[in-house]
């Protein structure tokens, strides 16, 4: 009995410690899809968690949980929720904004759109005298608690607002084009979406930091304001006169949904959550014990991060999480260490049998340009076949002459060639192959960009496991699962080549 008692005490203590070190999937909650998450800094322990169309709220830190608000109508959704100092809580759906005082009860839609997109409330924020909603047809504002609402009357007023932050005296607007900056309806876009729209403030948009996909989220610290995209992370220095690219090491997807600034850097992205450690400019992964690679949304409170996943709600000890950060310590030089992977392919074997693997080399639209090219070499090519029957029958003109007699028929036929040579010099085949080119060569650079991540991100870990062994079974099992989820990723992208190189 003695001994059991010693036994029971080291798992509960012990599994605590284990459970401070990993993610921990938060119950209460019955939906398994969470898309947001925030965490009250004015009123400890509470905490707000939302799927598609319920809100959940906890007054315990995450130990209990309670369904607060249910959206109506099949096609009605929650886009985000917010919460502010006065502890009323906020609802943004795709018919209204809602409003509790208490967080709980008496929820009261206190703002609808005049127009389906205007009533698609996407975000918000708030000032210590102003409450801001980003819709899907414009930026409004009140000052009175939400008893009125002004719509922006500059170009904000006229476009999509999905998100909104605030630098210094002046409003950060992410918008479907960009991003905005600017006060009392004077805007200026800082921070252009599509390449092609390039030519668009050009005097104050840095060219080379001009995103193919849209902006997610933003997050303004004291010294930079950061973009997460679904191209990267962004980073302006000078309140977005100039970007350029933030590291990437480790972070093994570009899609990344949300930005979190506490003692470390933290990324929600849709293969998980990672810090950032600031001395060696690294990514570090934060999936242990998460059984999803999706996080959409990250908060903290004093002591836990939360993170919204597809798969539910998960918690980890903040404390743990950021030093994790710090002990990432890696050394590429050490020969003796490099020497040990010299027989897996290097990452520029494994980006030429992707781009082979998927058929997106540059030789390939060489090849139907040089064959649109010789096109108009090759004639038009027509055959054509008459056969006349009106004298198939006729009366003999011979002895019988009423005698109508059963004569041959008459077949004739001609070739007809021609050629355009207005061809030689231009022919609408060009204009299609534009067009393929353009997209063959976002779907390569996709391509290369996963690839490089990926094995780059598989070789940190062996490096990572072969410099400091795990000595715990369930770390290093956790690490070499990784590290086969990686292989997999890789062998997606290759036809199986990696593997097949690997264990030769």
């Amino acid at each position: 009995m003695k001994y059991f008692f010693i036994v029971l005490l080291f798992f509960i203590f012990c599994g605590d410690c284990v459970a401070d070190e990993a993610w921990t999937l938060v119950s209460g909650i019955k939906d398994p899809d969470i898309k947001e998450i925030i965490t009250l800094p004015h009123e400890k322990g509470t905490i707000y968690a939302s799927a598609s169309k319920t809100l959940y709220m906890s007054k315990d830190n995450g130990k209990k949980w309670s369904a607060v608000f249910s959206t109506s109508g099949d096609t009605n959704i929650i886009n985000f929720i917010g919460a502010s100092a006065d502890g009323s809580a906020f609802v943004c759906t795709k018919r209204g904004l809602f409003r509790s005082e208490n967080g709980r009860s008496n929820w009261k839609r206190i703002f609808k759109g005049l127009s389906s997109e205007e009533n698609n409330v996407l975000c918000i924020a708030f000032t210590d005298n102003r409450i801001y909603v980003g819709t899907g047809g414009g930026l409004f504002a009140s000052s009175d608690s939400g008893a009125t609402w002004e719509k922006d009357t500059g170009e904000a007023g006229n476009i999509g607002v999905k998100w909104i932050s605030f630098m210094d005296d002046e409003i950060l607007l992410i918008t479907e084009n960009g991003a905005h900056r600017g006060k009392d309806s004077n805007w200026k876009r800082i921070f252009v979406t599509y390449t092609e729209e390039a030519g668009y403030d050009s005097d104050s948009t840095d060219s080379s930091a001009i995103a193919t996909r849209p902006i997610n989220s933003a997050l303004v610290e004291e010294k930079r304001l950061l973009l997460a995209t679904d191209y990267g992370i962004f980073m302006s220095e000078d309140k977005g006169q100039s970007w350029k690219r933030f590291p990437l090491t480790g972070l093994s997807s570009l899609k990344v949904k949300r930005l979190l600034s506490l003692d470390a850097l933290f990324a929600a992205t849709d293969k998980g959550v990672f810090v950032f450690n600031d001395e060696n400019k690294i990514w570090t992964s934060l999936y242990k014990g998460m059984s999803t690679s999706e996080a959409r949304s990250v908060s903290a409170d004093d002591a836990k991060l939360w993170a919204a996943t597809d798969k539910g709600l998960y918690r980890i000890d903040l404390k743990n999480a950021v030093l994790f950060s710090e002990k990432t310590q890696l050394d590429f030089k050490k020969d003796d260490v490099i020497e040990r992977f010299k027989n897996e392919p290097t990452i520029r074997e494994v980006q030429e049998i992707a781009i082979k693997y998927a058929e997106v080399h540059p030789e390939k639209i060489k090849e139907w340009r040089s064959a649109a090219s010789k096109k108009a070499l090759l004639p038009d090519l027509s055959v054509g076949l008459d056969r006349y029957v009106t004298d198939y029958y006729h009366w003999d003109a011979g002895q019988n002459p009423d005698v109508l007699t059963k004569g041959d028929d008459v077949i004739s036929w001609d070739v007809t060639m021609s050629w355009d040579l207005g061809e030689l010099v231009w022919n609408d085949d060009q204009t299609s192959i534009d067009t393929r080119s353009r997209l063959m060569v976002q779907l390569r650079d996709d391509i290369l960009d996963e690839i490089t991540r990926t094995y780059f991100e598989r070789r940190r870990l062996q490096i990572e496991t072969h410099l400091s062994p795990p000595e715990d079974l369930r770390e290093k099992l956790e690490i070499d699962l990784r590290i086969q989820e990686l292989t997999a990723d890789l062998d997606a992208f290759t036809g199986g080549y990696f593997s097949k190189q690997t264990n030769l």
